[in-house]
């Protein structure tokens, strides 16, 4: 648990001079570059490089779900959260 709380904090503090006061890029409605993104299930830990995504480690569940306000939890645009009409077999 206290390397993967080193993780998160090292992935914050490197990230943190960069990231902008949204996280995301308004013309294009993706992370912006430096970005920090925890998945809340597995608590695997990402940082947004101008090259892609990076893995940098993970937290636990518990820590996974009590991430500061500038990490994010999605890296889906807000469009995409729509509830979609599906086809269901009976």
């Amino acid at each position: 648990m206290k390397k993967s709380l080193s993780t998160l904090a090292v992935a914050l503090l490197v990230a943190s001079p960069f990231v902008a006061a949204s996280a995301f890029a308004e013309d294009t409605g993706t992370p912006a570059p430096y970005s920090v993104f925890v998945d809340q299930p597995t608590g695997y830990t990402f940082v947004k490089l101008p090259a892609g995504w990076k893995f940098v480690g993970a937290v636990s569940q518990e820590e996974a779900q009590h991430v500061p306000s500038n990490v994010l939890t999605s890296v889906l645009p807000a469009e995409s959260a729509r509830s979609i009409n599906t086809a269901s077999s009976k």
